[in-house]
């Protein structure tokens, strides 16, 4: 911990338990012909025994993993027999909960992907497992070269907007 709090580096998985730490790292696993691969140690440290809720992200081909209590937590909304829901809020429950699947690593650490998301991410046999603080993703490989090589460009010239900017406010 620092002076001014917790590194940005640790903290709470999902914002449920202060003794859970972030998923953090970029880490690759094989999948196998019965749909099967492993949990890199780190990311299963983080879960703590608990379920991994996998789903098709919205932000692309690729899947999101959160922790059960992300997703069952008492901080999710939940619907009464009277509520009315707006689309907005209709749309969110089919897409990031009702496409949910939850999967138990193992004791070798093996979840079972289903085929739906397999072909969903487009996963092939190698997998990279992406850390994001408070939920996984999971991608293949060539796609998360791509995604990797586009995010370093684009920080890079972010870097040199800013230091240009500096440089034009300093005169």
């Amino acid at each position: 911990e620092g002076r001014n709090g917790p590194s940005p580096l640790r903290g709470q998985a999902g914002g449920s338990d202060a003794s859970m730490g972030d998923f953090v790292g970029t880490e690759t696993s094989t999948l196998d012909r019965k749909g099967r691969c492993i949990v890199p140690a780190g990311f299963r440290r983080v879960l703590q025994g608990e379920p991994l809720y996998l789903r098709p992200s919205v932000r692309g081909a690729f899947l999101e993993g959160w922790p059960a209590s992300a997703v069952t937590s008492d901080a999710a909304p939940r619907l009464g027999p009277t509520d009315v829901i707006a689309p907005e809020d209709d749309d969110q429950l089919y897409a990031l909960i009702a496409a949910a699947v939850p999967v138990t690593p193992d004791s070798d650490g093996r979840v079972i992907l289903p085929g739906e998301l397999i072909a969903y991410a487009g996963l092939e046999s190698e997998l990279v497992f992406v850390g994001r603080r408070s939920f996984l993703e999971i991608w293949s490989k060539p796609a998360f070269a791509e995604r990797m090589r586009q995010a370093m460009a684009a920080m890079a010239e972010r870097q040199r907007a800013a230091a240009a900017r500096a440089k034009g406010g300093a005169a």
